[in-house]
């Protein structure tokens, strides 16, 4: 194992010690979660597409969140449960909810009810990490899941991907953009057939592969996606 990557941050007045934050490997990794946290948090496991094995969340917005990275073009990968670190001289463990590269720049987050965190902690991992080039970040649950609909249907569209990643679409994906940039707004029932979607299921797919990729966009934050959800192809 590497050595110990430490960073030390000193405690605000009044204290006299200092808070250290280390980590045997920061190489992002997806850590198992072991069984008696998963009967305790809302567990489950989903098979995503920006990160190649499958992704074990510990509540509803952590999942809502890497699907909402899913829609993100600019967000490249992440890893849910990333490091395994320890904070102060106790030695706490603690386990970030996710690693997120997005245009080059890496956010560890951390996901809580109002943002709350402590701030003691927080400004020693803000330190740790910003000396290794990435930015602690926590965010909301609630603003996480406000996007529900918005999740839910990249939720569809990821599930949809997945189960047909064999399916070789390249050349029609092509097709696609031009024809909807010749056209300037279509609807996904353009495309798929609502009587018979199995005969339409290479359009289909290419066309949630161009979403996916940011090729095409569509609204999805207010209404599920459907046959009469428009598409435009991006600038």
């Amino acid at each position: 194992m590497p050595p110990s990557l430490e960073v030390t941050m000193e405690l605000p007045e009044g204290t006299d010690q200092a808070a250290r934050v280390s980590a045997g490997s920061l190489t992002p990794c997806q850590r198992q979660t072991e069984r008696g946290f998963r009967v305790a948090t809302d567990f489950r496991v989903a098979q995503m597409l920006k990160h190649p094995t499958p992704c074990e969340f510990h509540s509803i917005a952590e999942y809502y969140h890497a699907l909402l990275l899913e829609g993100d073009p600019n967000v490249s990968r992440y890893v849910p449960q990333p490091f395994l670190l320890t904070i102060g001289k106790r030695q706490r463990r603690y386990t970030p909810d996710c690693y997120v590269v997005r245009d080059g720049q890496v956010d560890v987050v951390e996901l809580r009810p109002r943002a709350e965190f402590d701030e003691r902690r927080r400004q020693a991992l803000e330190a740790f990490f910003r000396t290794h080039r990435m930015r602690f970040v926590v965010l909301e649950n609630e603003v996480v899941l406000s996007r529900r609909c918005e999740a839910l249907n990249w939720q569809k569209i990821v599930q949809t991907l997945v189960l047909h990643r064999d399916l070789v679409t390249w050349s029609i994906e092509q097709e696609l953009v031009d024809d909807v940039l010749h056209r300037g707004t279509v609807q996904l029932g353009d495309y798929v057939r609502q009587a018979d979607r199995e005969s339409s299921r290479p359009q289909e797919i290419a066309l949630l592969r161009l979403l996916h990729q940011g090729k095409v966009s569509a609204d999805l934050a207010e209404d599920p996606l459907g046959y009469d959800t428009e598409l435009t192809v991006c600038g």
